[in-house]
C-alpha cells in the first residue's frame, strides 16, 4: 500500500524531492583545512622517516664492511698474512704473464667486487678492467663466480655479466655517484653519474695513502715500493690495529687526498666529510674524515692510513 506521500511523489517529483533528508558535504574551506593537517603531518613525518632510512643504510653497510674484514681474516690465514691487495698487470689483473712482465698500476677496487662498468673497457687502456673473477677476495665472499672466463678470454664491453652479476655485500645502500674516473681524488674529484659499486664493482675501497708516502720516497722503482707497502701492511696488527683502516668508501679517499683543510663534501647520507671505514682490528664505524695537506688528514686520534714504521729495507 503506498502512503499518500508516496502517491505525491509520483505525481510530482518534486513532492518526493522536497521529502528526503538533505545531505552534508565539505566546503572548499574544510577541505583546505584537512589537506593542510595532512601537509603538516607529512613534514612533520617525512625527516623521521628520511632519518631511520638512513640508519639502517648506515647499520646495512657497517654490517658489509664486517662481513668483507671477516673474509680478508680468512685470506690472510691461507697467504701468510698478506692482505688481498696486488699489483694490476696488462691485460688482465692477477698475475704476469710473463716473469719480466711490469705492473701497469694499482687499483684499489681490484681487492674484490663485481665486474666494472664497460666504460673501463677502453678507459685507462683497460689495465683498471678488473673482473671479478680475477679479484682475490671473492673467493672467500662467494663460491658461485659462475661468469670466470677461460683465460685469456676478457669480458666484452656489453658482455650481460657486468650488469647480472651481484655480490651485495660490495654494495653501500647510500652508493649513487662514483669518484672513481678522476685520475686524481685531490685536484679533480669529478662524480659520475652512476654508483661507485655499479662503476668498479664495490662501494668500498682499500686504503691507499700508505703508498703516497713510500713512492717515490726513497725507492725509485714502483714495484718495489708497492711491494714493500703490503710487507708493512701484512704486519698492520703491529700499527694500531684499532687505528689501522684498511677499508672505506670513496668519500674518504676523495676528502683525505684533497689539499685544503676547507673542503668539504656531502656523502650519500647527507653528512659532510664522513666515510664508512673498516680497521685490522676488525671493527667498523661511520668516522669524521679531515682533508688537507697537513698529516692530521691521514693520521690522528680517530683513525691512520700510514703506518709508524716506514723505514726503507737495505
Amino acid at each position: 500500500m503506498l502512503t499518500p506521500l508516496f502517491r505525491f511523489s509520483r505525481r510530482c517529483g518534486r513532492g518526493w524531492a522536497q521529502a528526503r533528508p538533505s545531505r552534508g558535504g565539505f566546503t572548499l574551506i574544510e577541505l583546505l583545512v584537512v589537506i593542510a593537517i595532512i601537509a603538516l603531518l607529512v613534514g612533520i613525518l617525512l625527516p623521521a622517516i628520511g632519518k631511520a632510512r638512513k640508519a639502517s643504510w648506515k647499520a646495512i653497510s657497517l654490517s658489509n664492511i664486517r662481513q668483507i674484514t671477516a673474509a680478508m681474516y680468512t685470506y690472510r690465514d691461507q697467504y701468510k698474512q698478506y692482505l688481498p691487495v696486488t699489483l694490476t698487470y696488462s691485460p688482465r689483473g692477477s698475475a704476469p704473464s710473463t716473469p719480466g712482465q711490469r705492473a701497469a698500476g694499482w687499483a684499489t677496487w681490484q681487492y674484490g667486487g663485481k665486474n666494472n662498468d664497460q666504460y673501463w673497457v677502453s678507459a685507462y687502456g683497460g689495465v683498471f678492467d678488473i673482473e671479478a673473477a680475477d679479484r682475490p677476495l671473492n673467493p672467500f665472499i662467494t663460491e658461485n663466480l659462475l661468469e670466470a672466463p677461460p683465460a685469456p678470454a676478457r669480458l666484452g664491453p656489453t658482455d650481460p655479466v657486468r650488469k647480472t652479476l651481484q655480490l651485495p655485500v660490495f654494495k653501500d645502500p647510500a652508493d649513487k655517484v662514483s669518484y672513481q674516473r678522476s685520475a686524481t681524488f685531490s685536484t679533480n674529484p669529478t662524480e659520475s653519474p652512476i654508483s661507485c659499486y655499479d662503476d668498479v664493482g664495490t662501494s668500498y675501497q682499500y686504503q691507499a695513502k700508505w703508498f703516497d708516502r713510500i713512492y717515490p720516497g726513497g725507492i725509485s722503482d714502483f714495484d718495489r715500493a708497492f711491494q714493500f707497502g703490503t710487507e708493512r701492511l701484512r704486519l698492520g696488527d703491529q700499527f694500531q690495529p684499532s687505528r689501522l683502516v684498511w677499508l672505506n668508501d670513496q668519500f674518504a679517499d676523495v676528502v683525505v687526498n684533497n689539499t685544503s683543510t676547507r673542503f668539504q663534501l656531502r656523502n650519500g647520507y647527507g653528512d659532510i666529510n664522513r666515510s664508512v671505514m673498516a680497521f685490522m682490528d676488525g671493527h667498523a664505524s661511520y668516522t669524521k674524515v679531515r682533508p688537507g695537506a697537513n698529516a692530521e688528514a691521514f693520521t690522528n686520534g680517530d683513525y691512520t692510513m700510514v703506518f709508524e714504521d716506514l723505514r726503507i729495507p737495505r
